[in-house]
């Protein structure tokens, strides 16, 4: 795993976050310390970032690559869905601290921008205004994922 300390490596991260939608609402500025407290993480196909029922301390946003959301169903891996790049996971763990709900592995080599529960208390603590906004972006997500599972669960009710 890479940290962002080097300038250049900064530069590369604030401009991959800049295209994600998760930080539309973040100036230059703001973009330049978020990447700051972030880390570089090449995954291979079939690799696992994080298995479900670990603690997490840690959140992912997707830069490169594709990886499948795992869940055990009665002891059998069962793929449910596929992350995409531009899109963040793990985020439950930046809230709540408590177990993965799920494994994530790689569909196919993948780099990961990850953002640690220490760096985001750093930002939130140093940076009240951007940790808002990513407690905001945290919030909103959440909200989408479950308004989706909502949506899920209500159709299969009316089948």
């Amino acid at each position: 795993m890479q940290t962002t300390e080097n300038l250049g490596m900064q530069d590369a991260v604030m401009n991959t976050i800049s295209e994600m939608a998760f930080f539309n609402y973040f100036e230059a500025r703001e973009l330049k310390e978020v990447a700051k407290h972030m880390s570089l993480r090449e995954i291979e196909k079939d690799e696992v970032v994080f298995k479900e029922g670990e603690k997490g301390n840690y959140m992912c946003f997707l830069a490169k690559g594709a990886l499948n959301v795992i869940k055990d169903i009665d002891g059998e891996d069962v793929v449910l869905s596929k992350i995409t790049a531009g899109k963040s996971f793990g985020e439950m763990a930046m809230v709540d601290l408590s177990p993965r709900s799920a494994t994530i592995a790689g569909a196919k080599a993948s780099e990961l921008l990850m953002l640690g529960r220490q760096a985001f208390d750093q930002i939130l603590e140093q940076h009240p205004k951007i940790g808002v906004k990513l407690l905001t972006g945290v919030a909103r997500i959440m909200s989408l994922h479950l308004r989706q599972a909502s949506g899920r669960l209500a159709d299969k009710l009316a089948t």
